[in-house]
């Protein structure tokens, strides 16, 4: 992967975050409905990540994370420095805003008060989406994602380092114990690493990819007017917050744009460099403004002194929000070296040589 590609999917990581972030804060407890055009648009968000995801793993797979034992440290530290921070972090001021606006904390926006150990449970040991569950984790709801993500992390590792008829009664234990939910996405994430593998050993000159970055554009926009139309099915029998129609299309067409912008990288590579440390460090950030923005504008909502259609109070929400999650960020996702050599002991403690997956 070239500069200018990896420069340009931290960019699309952090505004995809951004979409999430803001079509959260459209919500009418915190501006009034700033932002509602990007509503429909959150779980599209999510898509991007996963094949953002797939292309990233079929990357780092390919090129340092040769063995089992790599892989597992490099996606368990990735992974448990922002998560447990962030189940922490949600939980108590969830507690807190419950004491000042308890009406705020709303089954009508998806919060449950109920059963809040079990929901960290759920949340800490990633089973929060298993099979036909829909465990809510405090007013983190973008948290649901984790519970499709690290277990597409599980069974791609089982199908690339796993040998023999262990690679398959592996892969068919992971699926047993995930469900269809979470099983009929997967073909989603490995879109990423189907792009991967095409932009490296196939790709295009700069001329199609131009052709193919201009056609993806125009058919986006055209299933994009076609769904606000009403005109397309929308069905996903398991969760009603996706659409799988929405998902795969989606994906395929922004599987396209990678591919179409890897051609045509070179020549972004310029303009991407003169804004290279800004995306590098919003980009150090994007899992946290992703996992954490909901919780924080929550309790700035029972705080907030004046109305939600205020523009002093929307800017407030919106900015202290920011700012709090490039606090956050310092402390979490941008400090994965002591996760790493922590995972890293216990699995040279713990799992001896002769054992681990070839």
């Amino acid at each position: 992967m070239n500069r200018a590609l990896s420069l340009y999917l931290d960019l699309l990581r952090f505004s995809a975050a951004m979409m999430v972030f803001l079509g959260h804060i459209a919500g009418a407890r915190f501006t009034g409905g700033l932002f509602w055009q990007l509503i429909n648009f959150k779980a599209e968000a999510v898509t991007l990540f996963f094949v953002m995801s797939g292309f990233v793993i079929a990357h780092v797979t390919a090129t340092r994370e040769s063995n089992a034992a790599d892989y597992a440290i490099a996606r368990a530290a990735r992974i448990a420095s922002v998560a447990l921070p962030a189940l922490l972090l949600t939980f108590a001021l969830d507690q807190i805003g419950l004491q000042i606006r308890p009406e705020l904390y709303s089954a009508a926006w998806g919060y449950v008060a109920t059963d809040q150990v079990g929901q960290f449970l759920a949340g800490l040991t990633f089973t929060n989406q298993l099979w036909f569950r829909s465990i809510p984790v405090g007013s983190d709801l973008p948290y649901w994602s984790l519970g499709f993500e690290v277990w597409y992390y599980g069974l791609f590792g089982v199908l690339v380092f796993a040998r023999g008829w262990r690679r398959w009664i592996g892969t068919a234990l992971v699926l047993a114990v995930i469900g269809p939910k979470i099983a009929v996405l997967f073909p989603v994430w490995l879109m990423g690493l189907a792009a991967y593998h095409l932009c490296t050993r196939h790709r295009l000159n700069q001329k199609l990819g131009l052709v193919l970055f201009g056609a993806d554009v125009a058919l986006w926009v055209a299933y994009e007017t076609a769904r606000a139309d009403g005109t397309l099915p929308n069905f996903f029998p398991f969760q009603a917050s996706l659409d799988l129609v929405t998902s795969y299309a989606v994906a395929l067409l922004f599987c396209g744009h990678l591919v179409a912008v890897a051609a045509c990288a070179e020549w972004l590579e310029n303009w991407l460099n003169h804004f290279a440390r800004p995306i590098r460090w919003l980009a150090g950030m994007t899992f946290s403004l992703y996992l954490v923005h909901l919780p924080l504008a929550q309790l700035l909502a029972t705080l907030n002194p004046w109305p939600p259609e205020s523009w002093l109070g929307r800017i407030g929400i919106i900015a202290t929000t920011f700012l709090s999650v490039a606090v956050f960020a310092e402390v979490s996702e941008r400090r994965k070296g002591p996760w790493r050599r922590m995972f890293a002991g216990l699995i040279h403690r713990t799992v001896p040589q002769s054992a681990r997956i070839p």
